[in-house]
């Protein structure tokens, strides 16, 4: 007899889920950020990656989300339960562009008030077009639906009375994922960031997942900032 596939993920599933797929990046964010205590004279790391470093994070982001799906195979899960939430309408552009025009605002007020605008946490766009290429386009789609597909996607795929525990565990471990970029970045894009797209996601009448995995790649590509093209 088939046994019943679950709809809701349990504490311990977004625990091991989370040791799977964000894991590695908390060790490595961490690492780095104590390193940069080490040497406050260069505060934030170079965010440019080559073609092959490009290549090699893809790669390693499929390994652990191939991780991730066994375990969920495993746990006889219900993918229809996210499936039925990535839909491309005609609307999903408009709506990935404004969630990054409202993301890359929040950061930059956020840098205003926190006089860190000065020093951008998060690369501009003009520095990135020499070397805009493809494998910065394959990542930054795979590691947009990757990380959303975690925070918005994992971590709220649980009963209603818990999503407000689920919610604030989120922004915790988007907030350690980009502890990298140094506390105040981590803060902005962790905190603030987190909250806004949890807030976009459950004003949606019908949930969609798929224009936060593009939002989500654009910052990636090309900076989470609009402010900082025109002030530089």
């Amino acid at each position: 007899m088939n046994k019943e596939k679950i709809t809701t993920l349990k504490w311990f599933d977004i625990a091991i889920l989370s040791l799977i797929l964000t894991g590695h990046g908390i060790i490595y964010s961490t690492i780095q950020y104590l390193d940069m205590l080490k040497n406050p004279v260069i505060p934030y790391p170079d965010l440019g990656f080559s073609p092959i470093e490009n290549y090699q994070a893809l790669a390693f982001l499929l390994v652990w989300l191939f991780v991730a799906f066994l375990y969920l195979l495993w746990r006889n899960f219900d993918f229809s339960v996210w499936l039925r939430k990535i839909r491309l309408t005609p609307w999903v552009p408009l709506q990935a562009l404004g969630f990054f025009l409202l993301a890359a605002l929040v950061m930059d007020v956020f840098h205003l008030l926190s006089y860190e605008f000065a020093i951008p946490a998060i690369p501009s766009f003009l520095p990135i077009v020499a070397d805009f290429d493809l494998s910065l386009v394959l990542y930054s789609l795979l590691n947009g639906f990757y990380e959303e597909i975690f925070f918005l996607g994992i971590c709220l795929t649980v009963k209603p009375e818990h999503q407000k525990w689920a919610f604030l565990y989120s922004l915790m471990i988007r907030f350690a994922f980009h502890t990298y970029q140094g506390l105040g970045a981590a803060f902005g894009i962790g905190i603030l960031v987190g909250s806004l797209f949890f807030f976009l996601y459950q004003k949606m009448n019908k949930k969609n997942l798929l224009p936060f995995f593009l939002a989500h790649s654009i910052a990636d590509m090309i900076g989470l900032s609009v402010l900082y093209y025109f002030w530089q």
